[in-house]
């Protein structure tokens, strides 16, 4: 496992910037479409994209074995399947701020998981540290107290638990994914989101056939189409090649972020408001995250030495 690079943050990137913007537009995709459609929606055009990919420009024999194949249901239900369709349900209730923020807790689901998992991750004193300062941001950022991201009603509460949910899939696949047997990236991405789609498929067929589908608005159609292309498809190639060559905590500090991208865009796009609370939160988030960073860096260079 290498030490990140500017490479590697610049993928990071990638992924903040799409996840976020993924939760802004599924909040909107929602009014008019159900959830459960969404998701399928949004994880069956990811993978038509990447195999479409897969066959068009790689062209080389799959590196998949059957002994994947539990890794691969595995991963359909934590990294696609259940966390989408918790976040699209949950966005119905709560605020696209609100469901970035809960994104940030992540990273603390990920530092236990990888120490219980991952030999190579053990619980550092510093990491520690700077997770927990992180976490003190996000409870001043949910707290009732902050202006329009306040709880209200048992509905909003319900919503916000059910991205919660969705935040500790993301955290175990995180960890699960560097415990899958080795194959080409591309190939466990694409399998990946065949597979969900698959279920969600069949979950919409079970459940929700068809109604109402043909009054939705063009523009909804077309979220659907990019939160397939470019916060699915290409966020899910992105993540597995990060989770292959970094570690599971860096990959999740994507996770204090993604609060700042859904809370800005909110703000802007869709009349949410921002307490003075709330960007004491994001400020102390971002301290954790680099205190968390620069300790890691510090312990890198020591090893060599010895």
């Amino acid at each position: 496992m290498q030490s990140p690079t500017l490479r590697h943050w610049l993928m990071l990137a990638i992924l903040i910037l799409s996840w976020g913007s993924a939760i802004l537009l599924t909040r909107v995709a929602v009014n008019d479409l159900p959830p459960l459609w969404v998701t399928a929606g949004r994880v069956t055009t990811g993978a038509a994209t990447l195999l479409a990919y897969r066959l068009i420009f790689v062209r080389k024999p799959f590196s998949l074995g059957w002994h994947h194949l539990p890794w691969l249901l595995w991963l359909a239900l934590l990294s696609s399947a259940l966390p989408f369709l918790l976040i699209a349900w949950g966005t119905q209730y709560t605020s696209a701020a609100i469901a970035g923020i809960l994104m940030g807790t992540i990273p603390l689901s990920v530092l236990g998981l990888a120490h219980i998992l991952l030999p190579d991750e053990k619980l550092t004193r510093n990491k520690a540290i700077g997770f927990l300062i992180g976490f003190i941001g996000v409870v001043l950022i949910i707290n009732p107290t902050a202006g329009s991201l306040s709880l209200d009603g048992n509905s909003e509460l319900i919503g916000q638990i059910a991205i919660f949910i969705a935040s500790f899939c993301y955290a175990l696949n995180s960890v699960s994914t560097r415990r899958m047997p080795p194959a080409d990236n591309i190939d466990k991405a694409t399998a990946v989101l065949i597979t969900a789609s698959l279920i969600l498929i069949a979950l919409c067929l079970l459940f929700e056939p068809f109604t109402g589908l043909d009054r939705a608005p063009m523009e909804k159609w077309l979220i659907l189409l990019y939160l397939g292309i470019v916060p699915t498809a290409l966020a899910t190639l992105v993540l597995f090649v990060l989770l292959s060559q970094t570690s599971a905590g860096f990959v999740a500090t994507s996770n204090y972020m993604i609060p700042i991208v859904t809370a800005l865009g909110g703000m802007f796009f869709l009349g949410e408001s921002l307490a003075l609370i709330t960007l004491i939160g994001f400020a102390i988030i971002l301290l954790g995250l680099l205190l968390s960073q620069r300790k890691g860096k510090a312990r890198q260079q020591v090893e060599p030495a010895e």
